[in-house]
């Protein structure tokens, strides 16, 4: 069963030159950016309402994205719809003999899976299919006050911290490397004068590799989580001392 509209793939040559449009003239907000290695491709999100626009640059000449891009130029992709359960909608479309691109669900953004339509059974159009999320707060979005992980490249790093803020220049860390991580937590639980400890630090568009809201998953809890287990405190007050 389809549920939603889920976002509308634009393709783009960079998402450096391209977000300010989006992020910065129309004002929408940047609900995530991270690079999705099945289908070598940069995304970054922009919430509309209950929607999204996902804008795609290529990551290799021989992606999806990269060939629309020499063929069309700029421009909508893609329509993403939201299915309850994707291997149910597959098989089904199969059995009506609907051609399904690959072999069927494979990894995409957000750790969501996806499976793409051949556009000659929509009419030239490119159908992504992908799955519901599983257990997850419709609450939950990336905001200033946010805690999260950053994953960096050219150097690749990992950061953890607060986000301060997020926009098409890139973004803005109150935080520390994650490798750190004990040490400065083992700091405050001491109390101890400060060695290890958070900074604010920008990270420019080009650098970023994936933003995620860190957040428990099962039975595994958050760095935030743990951090306030061991302090006392959130990272958040923490950092407002």
């Amino acid at each position: 069963m389809i549920t939603k509209i889920d976002h509308i793939g634009v393709a783009v040559k960079s998402l450096e030159s391209s977000l300010p449009f989006w992020a910065e003239a129309l004002g929408l907000e940047v609900s995530g950016i991270e690079t999705v290695e099945s289908e070598n491709v940069k995304v970054a999100f922009l919430r509309v309402g209950n929607a999204s626009i996902e804008l795609l640059e290529p990551t290799d000449a021989s992606s999806a994205v990269s060939r629309h891009l020499d063929k069309r130029g700029e421009g909508i992709q893609h329509l993403t719809l939201e299915v309850r359960d994707l291997p149910e909608m597959l098989d089904r479309l199969r059995e009506r003999g609907v051609p399904i691109i690959g072999d069927g669900a494979r990894p995409g953004a957000g750790g969501r899976q996806v499976a793409f339509l051949h556009p000659k059974a929509a009419g030239g159009v490119l159908i992504e299919l992908v799955s519901a999320r599983q257990g997850e707060p419709t609450a939950a979005r990336l905001e200033p006050g946010s805690a999260v992980l950053l994953y960096l490249r050219d150097p690749q790093e990992k950061l953890w911290g607060v986000l301060r803020r997020l926009d098409a220049t890139g973004v803005l860390l109150e935080g520390i490397d994650l490798g750190s991580f004990d040490d400065w937590v083992a700091q405050l639980e001491r109390d101890e004068t400060s060695v290890v400890g958070a900074s604010v630090i920008f990270i420019p568009m080009t650098r970023l590799e994936r933003i995620l809201l860190d957040r428990s998953s099962g039975d595994l809890p958050s760095l935030a989580d743990r951090f306030e287990r061991r302090t006392g405190r959130t990272v958040q007050d923490v950092l407002a001392g």
